[in-house]
């Protein structure tokens, strides 16, 4: 199963400079929790934007040079295609779990979106394009400083 994992305002802000512009401790339990065991897809950037590996997941890393500290290096649509196929149709899961430019070129490959809408008044300069169209409202969580909407692919 594929999956999109990702946090963001209202107004659909989702970093300032390459980080993250809010600090929400609780939040970043959630992402630990919900995709703990699992695999990650991740642009270069943000990748290597992380402090450190998350432990207890396998990264996979979209980039033409090989990324050290990845698990797999993904360098072409062939091989991105091969990991979708490989996820698509299986019980394990691999999240979509950003820069940018990952989530709006992939998140139709989906099946569950899964966003933390943020509140607050956050400064940033990277928004998402990112619209639930084909998806719908499943479930909604409310943890106070954010709350966590599934949407699943209507098939």
């Amino acid at each position: 199963m594929i999956k999109l994992i990702v946090a963001m305002t209202g107004e659909r802000l989702i970093g300032k400079d390459d980080k993250m512009p809010w600090h929400l401790p609780k939040e970043f339990k959630h992402f630990k929790e919900t995709t703990m065991g699992h695999s990650l897809l991740f642009g270069r950037k943000t990748f290597q934007g992380l402090p450190n590996k998350l432990p207890g997941r396998k990264h996979y890393v979209l980039s033409s040079n090989d990324v050290e500290k990845a698990d797999q290096t993904i360098h072409n649509d062939e091989e991105l295609n091969k990991l979708f196929d490989k996820y698509r149709n299986s019980e394990e899961i691999l999240f979509i779990a950003g820069g940018k430019s990952v989530y709006e070129k992939y998140a139709e490959q989906a099946d569950e979106w899964i966003i933390s809408y943020v509140w607050g008044n956050y400064t940033g300069n990277v928004y998402l394009n990112l619209k639930p169209v084909n998806y719908s409202k499943e479930g909604v969580v409310v943890h106070g400083d954010f709350d966590v909407v599934i949407y699943r692919k209507i098939k």
